[in-house]
């Protein structure tokens, strides 16, 4: 009995302390205004459940918030997040704040000081070594990738032909993995043959394990996660991930001066190795992963989106084939440069999928200093959450139809008075996305090699939910037929 009465005392005594060494912070709260909290647990009920709950209530807590029209606030635990869906805030929050939300650390485990989830002085120091590697001209070098990828998915895909609904993610996914293995690191996977290895069931344990401990509040302490089985899953896997990285590094080294005479075509890592930067080779494995973890599943969930949408919208697609039609004739050639800068309706597809479906559905950042907003001043070190998923339909951004499909959002004439943070699919700011060129390139190849061979038709997902990116509950489940 005497131990419990010290224990409690004890724990009685650092609650108070804890709660003294965060009284500015506190004081700071009671300005902002509120709703959706309980006593003691703030608002951390809403972020209890599986990934289809916690994302319906993130939805309704943040239109909830919305209709405040005022900077508020949110209790996650012992954590403060200050949230705002007034465009000029966002803007401030994502130019101004460059440090990751604390809640990126389960990606450190895995990706360690990689570009996405770096602290911001080494982001700094990386983000200008590699821009290089990101610039449009050399990007554009990978085009023929995208092309002879994109028509190996089309031949894949003949299987379904006529057949009842599959989930073509998992199709598209495989393509992009090829696609990012060759242009990162020059590696030739053919997953979209052998979609099931040992690296690729590693990586996938490893998301599903960071899932967990981001919406699970009792995975997240690494003392209470250390005692579970899934520790030393993780633990495993993230290994079996480095030791293939790890591996592709220094064949890429031992054979480096024989590859750094040639020319044509060179994939990113030869690329960093041939600036002679100071990244070690743990260094050179963060970024390499980072960017193909990074380059993979967001491409992949937008395309297989766009192929849903389109399938539910025929007189869309309809526009799309015959753009395709105007730019190709009846030839089965790969797309070229030339060609994708021409898909200016496709283009449109795109950014109204992206708008729609917010993959990236949330964004964390850490004040580092005061941050003067519309209502407020936010003192430093204080979560703020940006989220897409919701600024991309508010009506008040986009009007009564904003949860409807409309590729014509995106006419020049209609996106001139438009705010440039009303709508950030790959983020705002310095810390934006580095690949977002690569990426808007190879989704135009492959759904434009996609769309010419097969018609699709589809139902628009009702269900999402939120696992890191946002997915449909029953999957992207379309069915194509053959174009004659």
């Amino acid at each position: 009995m005497l131990v419990l009465i010290l224990i409690v005392v004890l724990a009685a005594i650092y609650y108070v302390k804890f709660r003294h060494s965060r009284k500015l912070l506190y004081q700071f709260s009671e300005t902002l205004p509120n709703v959706g909290d309980l006593p003691l647990i703030g608002h951390t009920h809403w972020f209890i459940g599986g990934p289809e709950r916690i994302l319906n209530n993130i939805r309704k807590l943040v239109e909830k918030i919305e209709k405040l029209d005022s900077v508020t606030k949110i209790w996650i635990g012992p954590s403060l997040y200050i949230v705002s869906l007034n465009p000029e805030d966002v803007q401030k929050i994502l130019e101004n704040c460059l440090e990751k939300d604390y809640s990126y650390k389960f990606l450190q485990t895995w990706l360690g000081n990689g570009l996405f989830v770096a602290p911001v002085d080494l982001w700094k120091a990386h983000r200008r070594l590699l821009l290089p590697i990101f610039h449009n001209r050399i990007i554009e070098d990978y085009i023929e990738v995208f092309g002879e990828q994109g028509n190996i998915l089309v031949k894949t895909l003949g299987e379904q032909v006529g057949k009842r609904p599959f989930d073509v993610y998992e199709y598209v996914t495989s393509c992009m993995l090829d696609i990012v293995f060759e242009t990162a690191m020059g590696e030739k996977m053919d997953v979209q043959h052998n979609p099931d290895t040992p690296y690729l069931r590693a990586r996938k344990t490893v998301m599903s394990i960071i899932n967990m401990r981001l919406f699970k509040a009792w995975l997240q302490p690494d003392a209470l996660f250390s005692l579970t089985s899934l520790a030393n899953v993780q633990k495993e896997s993230i290994d079996a991930t480095h030791k293939f990285t790890d591996e592709v590094i220094s064949k890429k080294i031992a054979t480096f001066e024989k590859l750094s005479h040639k020319d044509g075509r060179k994939d990113m890592l030869q690329l960093l190795l041939e600036r002679k930067l100071a990244f070690s080779n743990i260094e050179l494995r963060e970024h390499i992963d980072s960017i193909t973890i990074a380059g993979n599943d967001t491409t992949a969930l937008v395309i297989s989106y766009a192929l849903v949408l389109l399938g539910d919208h025929p007189d869309a697609q309809d526009k799309v084939y015959k753009e395709l039609q105007g730019i190709f004739g009846d030839s089965k050639r790969v797309p070229t440069k030339e060609d994708l800068t021409k898909m200016e309706y496709l283009e449109r597809v795109i950014k109204e999928t992206m708008r729609l479906y917010a993959v990236v559905p949330i964004i964390a950042r850490t004040t580092q200093k005061e941050l003067k907003l519309s209502s407020c001043t936010i003192p430093a070190g204080v979560g703020c959450a940006v989220v897409p998923m919701v600024l991309h339909r508010s009506k008040k951004l986009w009007g009564p139809d904003a949860d409807s499909f409309d590729p014509d959002r995106f006419l020049p004439e209609n996106s001139v008075d438009r705010h440039p943070c009303a709508y950030i699919p790959f983020s705002y700011g310095t810390r934006n996305c580095i690949g977002r060129h690569f990426g808007m390139l190879a989704m135009k190849s492959i759904l434009a090699t996609f769309l010419r061979t097969y018609k699709v038709s589809s139902k628009t997902p009702d269900r999402l939910k939120i696992e890191i990116l946002l997915f449909p509950v029953d999957g992207h489940q379309i069915t194509i037929e053959k174009r004659l």
